[in-house]
């Protein structure tokens, strides 16, 4: 589709629109669903993520060694949510202590670079677990990122390629508990429920 559009002295170019493909997005996993794999590892000292077989590091973990002893809770966040970002992050700061306290584990994925994570780290003096996603590959896996259906062209005041917030309770068997995905941006997990999926699935085989 071809538009003209005219500048203030008068000067006339055309442009074209590309046709928007048709959203492929995967739904975003749900209670019962088996949580993708992927690999937490250091590249060259940043934390970074891969998918499953993108792995060679010897130092790398994935997510079947982090659920070896402990459930996983999950997060994806992003400071280009504008204000939505630090009242989540400061959740996830309130929540983190009582989800090791019931004998679970935290990790946040983001899509900042590694350097961000690192300044990030040290300005908020916390030993919050957040690792790069690179490439989104982990939150396209979890069905919370896709380039056909992205969040700027939903959520006012956002114009970068980000995911949606959203949240996982992973249990040992790679089972999901309990899921989070906030699509208009405008809710809060329920704390009660996931500290509940927390305590009730760290005890399952």
């Amino acid at each position: 589709m071809y538009y003209e559009i005219e500048d203030e002295v008068g000067n006339i170019s055309t442009i074209q629109l590309k046709e928007r493909i048709a959203d492929e997005r995967d739904e975003a996993l749900k209670v019962g669903d088996f949580a993708p794999l992927f690999y937490l590892k250091s590249d060259e000292g940043s934390p970074v993520t891969s998918l499953t077989g993108l792995s060679e590091s010897n130092d790398s973990r994935s997510l079947i060694e982090l659920l070896r002893s402990k459930p996983l809770v999950l997060s994806f966040y992003c400071t280009c949510w504008g204000s939505y970002a630090p009242k989540h992050l400061a959740f996830l700061q309130e929540i983190a202590p009582k989800i090791e306290a019931l004998g679970g584990q935290l990790l946040i994925l983001t899509n900042e670079s590694p350097k961000y994570i690192e300044r990030l780290l040290k300005k908020l003096d916390t030993d919050l677990t957040i690792f790069h996603d690179r490439n989104h590959n982990v939150a396209r896996s979890y069905g919370v990122f896709s380039e056909t259906s992205p969040i700027w062209d939903r959520i006012a005041g956002i114009s970068e390629e980000v995911f949606t917030p959203s949240l996982f309770v992973v249990g040992k068997d790679r089972r999901v508990g309990y899921t989070f995905v906030d699509e208009n941006f405008d809710n809060t997990p329920d704390v009660k429920i996931l500290l509940k999926e927390v305590y009730e699935w760290k005890d399952k085989k």
